[in-house]
Protein backbone atom coordinates (compact mmCIF):
# COMPACT_ATOMS: atom_id res chain seq x y z
CA UNK A 1 0.00 0.00 0.00
CA UNK A 2 1.35 3.50 -1.30
CA UNK A 3 0.92 5.17 2.18
CA UNK A 4 2.18 8.70 0.75
CA UNK A 5 -0.33 8.59 -1.72
CA UNK A 6 -3.06 8.21 0.70
CA UNK A 7 -1.71 10.57 3.06
CA UNK A 8 -1.41 13.18 0.19
CA UNK A 9 -4.63 12.92 -1.28
CA UNK A 10 -5.83 13.32 2.85
CA UNK A 11 -4.14 16.65 2.53
CA UNK A 12 -5.78 17.84 -0.53
CA UNK A 13 -8.90 17.19 0.75
CA UNK A 14 -8.51 19.15 4.11
CA UNK A 15 -8.76 22.21 1.49
CA UNK A 16 -11.58 21.14 -0.07
CA UNK A 17 -15.27 22.78 1.00
CA UNK A 18 -17.55 20.22 -0.83
CA UNK A 19 -19.41 17.29 -0.25
CA UNK A 20 -18.16 15.36 -3.52
CA UNK A 21 -15.03 13.85 -3.43
CA UNK A 22 -11.77 14.83 -5.47
CA UNK A 23 -12.33 12.05 -7.88
CA UNK A 24 -16.10 13.24 -8.43
CA UNK A 25 -14.81 17.11 -9.64
CA UNK A 26 -11.82 15.58 -12.06
CA UNK A 27 -14.92 13.11 -13.78
CA UNK A 28 -16.96 16.54 -14.39
CA UNK A 29 -13.27 18.28 -15.49
CA UNK A 30 -12.75 15.05 -18.11
CA UNK A 31 -17.04 14.63 -19.09
CA UNK A 32 -16.74 18.77 -20.32
CA UNK A 33 -13.93 17.87 -22.02
CA UNK A 34 -11.28 20.28 -20.16
CA UNK A 35 -8.23 21.30 -21.85
CA UNK A 36 -5.23 23.81 -22.14
CA UNK A 37 -7.84 26.12 -24.22
CA UNK A 38 -10.98 26.03 -21.32
CA UNK A 39 -11.53 28.77 -19.49
CA UNK A 40 -13.30 28.72 -16.06
CA UNK A 41 -15.01 31.41 -14.07
CA UNK A 42 -15.50 30.16 -10.31
CA UNK A 43 -17.89 32.52 -8.48
CA UNK A 44 -17.71 31.52 -4.50
CA UNK A 45 -14.54 29.94 -5.54
CA UNK A 46 -13.61 29.43 -1.45
CA UNK A 47 -9.59 28.27 -1.67
CA UNK A 48 -9.35 28.01 -5.38
CA UNK A 49 -9.23 24.29 -4.89
CA UNK A 50 -11.71 23.11 -7.93
CA UNK A 51 -9.64 25.95 -10.30
CA UNK A 52 -5.99 23.76 -9.07
CA UNK A 53 -7.36 20.71 -9.41
CA UNK A 54 -8.56 21.27 -12.91
CA UNK A 55 -5.32 23.13 -14.14
CA UNK A 56 -3.28 20.50 -12.33
CA UNK A 57 -5.03 17.65 -14.23
CA UNK A 58 -6.55 19.50 -17.52
CA UNK A 59 -4.29 22.78 -17.84
CA UNK A 60 -7.34 25.02 -18.09
CA UNK A 61 -7.10 29.08 -17.15
CA UNK A 62 -9.59 29.76 -14.18
CA UNK A 63 -10.36 32.82 -11.94
CA UNK A 64 -12.05 32.37 -8.73
CA UNK A 65 -13.65 35.17 -6.68
CA UNK A 66 -14.81 34.73 -3.04
CA UNK A 67 -15.36 37.37 -0.28
CA UNK A 68 -13.45 35.51 2.32
CA UNK A 69 -9.97 36.84 2.77
CA UNK A 70 -8.60 34.00 4.41
CA UNK A 71 -9.70 31.20 1.69
CA UNK A 72 -8.18 33.67 -0.55
CA UNK A 73 -5.01 33.88 1.03
CA UNK A 74 -4.81 30.30 1.45
CA UNK A 75 -5.33 29.17 -2.28
CA UNK A 76 -2.52 31.86 -3.38
CA UNK A 77 -0.20 29.92 -0.74
CA UNK A 78 -1.33 26.36 -2.72
CA UNK A 79 -2.08 27.16 -6.23
CA UNK A 80 1.31 27.16 -8.12
CA UNK A 81 0.59 28.47 -11.68
CA UNK A 82 0.01 31.15 -13.38
CA UNK A 83 -2.91 29.74 -14.76
CA UNK A 84 -5.16 30.36 -12.33
CA UNK A 85 -5.69 33.92 -10.83
CA UNK A 86 -7.69 34.20 -7.40
CA UNK A 87 -9.53 37.45 -6.18
CA UNK A 88 -11.13 38.90 -2.85
CA UNK A 89 -14.34 40.64 -3.59
CA UNK A 90 -17.93 40.51 -3.27
CA UNK A 91 -19.49 38.00 -6.23
CA UNK A 92 -22.66 40.18 -6.83
CA UNK A 93 -20.81 43.01 -7.72
CA UNK A 94 -17.77 41.14 -9.67
CA UNK A 95 -18.14 42.43 -13.52
CA UNK A 96 -15.39 41.78 -16.28
CA UNK A 97 -16.02 41.88 -20.14
CA UNK A 98 -14.62 38.42 -20.46
CA UNK A 99 -16.86 35.42 -20.92
CA UNK A 100 -16.13 31.68 -19.87
CA UNK A 101 -16.70 28.48 -21.08
CA UNK A 102 -17.26 27.67 -17.79
CA UNK A 103 -18.82 29.31 -15.22
CA UNK A 104 -19.28 27.93 -12.18
CA UNK A 105 -20.45 28.11 -8.44
CA UNK A 106 -20.98 26.00 -5.66
CA UNK A 107 -23.43 28.32 -3.42
CA UNK A 108 -26.26 28.19 -6.05
CA UNK A 109 -28.54 27.61 -3.15
CA UNK A 110 -27.02 28.24 -0.16
CA UNK A 111 -28.37 32.27 0.32
CA UNK A 112 -25.80 34.16 -1.99
CA UNK A 113 -28.78 34.77 -4.30
CA UNK A 114 -32.32 35.51 -3.93
CA UNK A 115 -33.65 31.91 -6.39
CA UNK A 116 -31.96 29.44 -8.00
CA UNK A 117 -33.39 30.73 -11.05
CA UNK A 118 -31.49 34.53 -10.13
CA UNK A 119 -28.33 32.62 -9.80
CA UNK A 120 -28.35 30.56 -12.88
CA UNK A 121 -29.19 34.08 -14.67
CA UNK A 122 -26.79 35.25 -12.78
CA UNK A 123 -24.25 32.97 -14.19
CA UNK A 124 -25.28 32.82 -17.79
CA UNK A 125 -24.26 36.95 -18.04
CA UNK A 126 -20.04 35.43 -17.72
CA UNK A 127 -20.75 32.25 -19.88
CA UNK A 128 -19.96 31.73 -23.62
CA UNK A 129 -22.59 31.17 -26.06
CA UNK A 130 -23.36 27.52 -25.58
CA UNK A 131 -21.09 27.19 -22.64
CA UNK A 132 -21.86 25.03 -19.72
CA UNK A 133 -22.51 26.45 -16.12
CA UNK A 134 -21.35 24.12 -13.36
CA UNK A 135 -23.52 24.78 -10.16
CA UNK A 136 -23.39 23.30 -6.66
CA UNK A 137 -27.08 22.38 -4.57
CA UNK A 138 -28.12 20.84 -1.65
CA UNK A 139 -30.98 17.98 -2.47
CA UNK A 140 -33.05 15.97 -0.46
CA UNK A 141 -32.86 12.43 -0.77
CA UNK A 142 -36.41 10.99 0.55
CA UNK A 143 -39.18 13.56 1.10
CA UNK A 144 -40.92 14.33 3.81
CA UNK A 145 -37.84 16.20 5.98
CA UNK A 146 -38.06 16.81 9.42
CA UNK A 147 -39.21 20.53 9.82
CA UNK A 148 -36.10 21.32 11.64
CA UNK A 149 -33.71 20.36 8.80
CA UNK A 150 -35.77 22.98 6.51
CA UNK A 151 -35.74 25.73 9.14
CA UNK A 152 -31.58 24.82 9.51
CA UNK A 153 -31.13 24.17 5.45
CA UNK A 154 -33.75 26.32 3.83
CA UNK A 155 -36.36 24.35 1.47
CA UNK A 156 -34.61 21.93 -1.22
CA UNK A 157 -35.50 19.93 -3.87
CA UNK A 158 -35.54 16.20 -5.15
CA UNK A 159 -33.04 16.07 -7.91
CA UNK A 160 -36.23 14.74 -10.37
CA UNK A 161 -37.73 18.52 -8.84
CA UNK A 162 -33.67 19.83 -9.72
CA UNK A 163 -34.30 18.31 -13.08
CA UNK A 164 -37.28 19.81 -13.96
CA UNK A 165 -36.35 23.11 -12.89
CA UNK A 166 -33.18 23.34 -14.97
CA UNK A 167 -35.17 21.71 -18.31
CA UNK A 168 -37.51 24.04 -17.70
CA UNK A 169 -34.97 27.02 -17.81
CA UNK A 170 -33.84 25.58 -21.14
CA UNK A 171 -31.17 24.03 -20.01
CA UNK A 172 -29.70 19.87 -20.28
CA UNK A 173 -27.51 18.20 -17.87
CA UNK A 174 -24.77 16.89 -19.12
CA UNK A 175 -22.20 15.37 -15.65
CA UNK A 176 -22.62 15.21 -12.39
CA UNK A 177 -21.27 14.05 -9.20
CA UNK A 178 -22.87 13.49 -6.10
CA UNK A 179 -22.14 13.69 -2.21
CA UNK A 180 -20.42 10.50 -0.31
CA UNK A 181 -20.67 9.76 3.47
CA UNK A 182 -17.29 9.95 3.55
CA UNK A 183 -16.75 13.61 2.07
CA UNK A 184 -20.07 14.57 4.29
CA UNK A 185 -18.01 13.58 7.42
CA UNK A 186 -14.71 15.47 6.58
CA UNK A 187 -17.07 18.43 5.72
CA UNK A 188 -19.00 18.44 9.26
CA UNK A 189 -15.75 17.26 11.15
CA UNK A 190 -13.30 19.99 9.20
CA UNK A 191 -13.22 22.54 12.11
CA UNK A 192 -13.46 20.02 14.63
CA UNK A 193 -10.00 20.79 16.22
CA UNK A 194 -10.84 24.75 16.51
CA UNK A 195 -13.97 24.13 17.65
CA UNK A 196 -12.57 21.86 20.93
CA UNK A 197 -9.89 24.69 21.47
CA UNK A 198 -12.93 27.14 20.88
CA UNK A 199 -15.03 25.23 23.91
CA UNK A 200 -11.79 24.57 26.40
CA UNK A 201 -11.24 28.39 26.61
CA UNK A 202 -14.93 29.35 26.58
CA UNK A 203 -16.88 26.46 27.51
CA UNK A 204 -20.17 28.51 28.81
CA UNK A 205 -20.77 30.62 25.69
CA UNK A 206 -23.37 30.50 23.01
CA UNK A 207 -20.60 28.62 20.67
CA UNK A 208 -21.34 25.59 22.59
CA UNK A 209 -24.93 25.33 21.84
CA UNK A 210 -24.31 25.73 17.85
CA UNK A 211 -21.66 23.30 18.26
CA UNK A 212 -23.45 20.75 19.51
CA UNK A 213 -26.71 21.33 16.83
CA UNK A 214 -24.02 21.39 14.29
CA UNK A 215 -23.28 17.98 15.10
CA UNK A 216 -27.19 16.41 15.94
CA UNK A 217 -28.32 17.73 12.43
CA UNK A 218 -26.16 16.06 10.92
CA UNK A 219 -26.30 12.58 12.60
CA UNK A 220 -29.50 13.10 13.17
CA UNK A 221 -31.00 14.61 10.21
CA UNK A 222 -28.64 15.55 7.73
CA UNK A 223 -27.34 12.02 6.92
CA UNK A 224 -30.51 10.58 6.29
CA UNK A 225 -32.22 12.87 4.20
CA UNK A 226 -29.50 15.52 2.77
CA UNK A 227 -27.22 15.22 -0.40
CA UNK A 228 -25.64 17.52 -2.38
CA UNK A 229 -23.92 17.80 -5.89
CA UNK A 230 -21.91 19.54 -8.39
CA UNK A 231 -24.00 19.52 -11.71
CA UNK A 232 -23.05 20.69 -15.28
CA UNK A 233 -25.97 21.78 -17.53
CA UNK A 234 -25.76 23.52 -21.08
CA UNK A 235 -28.14 25.78 -22.67
CA UNK A 236 -30.34 22.94 -25.42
Amino acid sequence: MDYKQILSACEERKHLISMVSIEGILQIGYDLGMNENTTVLDLCCGNGEMLKLWSEAFGIRGTGIDQEQAFIETGKARVNTELVTLICGDVLTFDTLEKFDIVTCTELTTGVFDSFEKGIAFLEHFVKQNGTLVFGSLYLKKENPPHELIEFDGEMPTLAELWKTVKRLGYHFTSMATSTDAEWERYILSDAKAAIKHLRQKPDDEFAAWDDKWYRIYFEQRRAYEGWGLFAAVKV
